[in-house]
């Protein structure tokens, strides 16, 4: 699939955020151009990276690009507060809904 491959590639050239925002954004760019609007996307991570590291955010909804599925699946997966948010993607919602059945 297209999007693993260029998945390895990114984190092979990118593998934490503090190399996302090392790397020039060019060099992100010709990774990513397969998947289109690879000059917005390329700077949204140095962006992302960015805030991760050295912004004062407190929910990883307040990064920028991270919206209702991102902030869905750290809550299910990262923080084990699948509690606290119903989600609407299709993906999502299956697993969610097990781990209310095995509560």
């Amino acid at each position: 699939m297209q999007v693993r491959r260029v998945l390895s590639n990114l984190f092979n050239l990118c593998p934490s955020a503090k190399s996302c925002i090392e790397v020039e954004v060019e060099e992100i760019e010709q990774v990513i151009r397969t998947l289109g609007l690879q000059n917005k996307r390329a700077r949204a991570l140095q962006r992302l990276s960015h805030e991760y590291l050295y912004g004062s955010w407190t929910h990883v909804t307040q990064l920028h690009g991270v919206g209702k599925y991102v902030g869905d699946a750290y809550a299910i997966f990262c923080t084990g507060e699948w509690r606290n948010v119903t989600p609407t993607d299709k993906e999502l919602l299956p697993y969610w809904n097990f781990l209310w059945s095995i509560m």
